[in-house]
């Protein structure tokens, strides 16, 4: 990224666990190679009107030990612009001028699939960024901020299901997100000991789902009756 002289972070797309543990991250890295970091806020929408911003918060010294690392969401702010959506035929040379008037040099942009579209358009238009990929699907890579906080609240959620099924004798059937990946399904799912999961990457057999999920449902109901 050449001389960096300051970076502003920016944070994009739908909140998830992680995204403040990236500003943080980001902003002490910079510090310890003499950088300085401000946080453009609000997303994109920051960023296609920095120019009109009398001021943007440092995350010099004290400042950034404010930010918790632990807590979710993400307090730079989000929004859900996409740069090139924008109807404005000099959205990038409006960005370049926000960026020279707080001597900004690169970007560091945390977001999903959406986030690294603007992230290449970005790049594409003459302005330095990095991407910290974020998605909870991980649909983007093998790892990425807000992953393991999924995966973990889907095992979570999953497990407190399991008393409602055992109590009333149900199949419960838990549908989670991961847009066309199967990663925080096959994971979560894992993780609570769920009887069957279905993934997009491998096709489905009905007819041995219903088997299998017969199988230990009648399983199950003949356990309870035994201490009746």
């Amino acid at each position: 990224m050449g001389n960096i002289r300051n970076i502003g972070i920016i944070t994009a797309g739908g909140d998830c666990g992680g995204l403040n543990a990236v500003v943080r991250g980001a902003a002490k890295m910079a510090e310890s190679k003499g950088i300085g970091a401000y946080v453009i806020p609000n997303g994109y929408a920051g960023l296609y009107n920095l120019v009109d911003f009398e001021k943007l918060t440092s995350l010099h010294g004290s400042r950034s030990e404010d930010i918790k690392s632990i807590r979710a969401g993400s307090e730079a702010g989000h929004s859900r612009v996409k740069i090139s959506k924008i109807k404005d035929d000099n959205k990038y040379k409006r960005i370049v001028e926000g960026l020279k008037k707080f001597n900004i040099d690169g970007l560091v942009i945390s977001g999903g699939d959406d986030t690294g579209s603007v992230v290449v358009d970005l790049h594409e238009n003459g302005i330095p960024v990095v991407h910290a990929p974020k998605t909870m699907d991980l649909d983007l890579q093998t790892y990425s901020v807000g992953g393991d906080s999924t995966i973990n609240k889907i095992a979570t959620i999953l497990e407190d299901l399991k008393t409602t099924g055992r109590t009333h004798n149900r199949i419960m059937v838990m549908e989670v997100f991961g847009r066309y990946a199967g990663h925080t399904a096959f994971r979560g799912g894992i993780a609570a000991d769920a009887d069957c999961i279905l993934i997009p990457e491998v096709p489905v057999d009905f007819n041995a789902v219903y088997s299998h999920i017969k199988e230990n449902y009648m399983r199950r109901i003949l356990l309870i009756l035994s201490f009746v």
